[in-house]
């Protein structure tokens, strides 16, 4: 004997609770940061030998790790700046359009 249940997972459609919602997309992006942050961890104390950093005129004395994540962070924030503008060119231009 089926039920509506059954025919609906004949018919492929996900049953009530299945579906993803924005709270299952916010915990497995938590997981995934938390993995990270743990990767990042397990990175600077792995590398806390002290090496000297140069930029322009300034000099500075830190851990290998923290000075590769500063240029990490550093490229990210010069990415998000060019993808910003980048966007912010689109949408100018598709207002323009209008």
């Amino acid at each position: 004997m089926e039920g509506p249940a059954d025919k609906d997972v004949e018919a492929g459609k996900p049953l009530p609770g299945e579906r993803l919602t924005w709270l299952s997309g916010a915990w497995t992006a938590l997981f995934i940061g938390i993995v990270g942050l743990v990767l990042i961890l397990v990175f600077i104390l792995q590398n806390l030998q002290s090496v000297d950093v140069y930029f322009v005129v300034f000099h500075w004395h830190l851990p290998l790790a923290v000075a590769l994540l500063f240029a990490m962070v550093l490229g990210a924030v010069v990415v998000l700046a060019f993808g910003a503008g980048r966007i912010l060119q689109l949408r100018m231009a598709m207002r323009a359009r209008r």
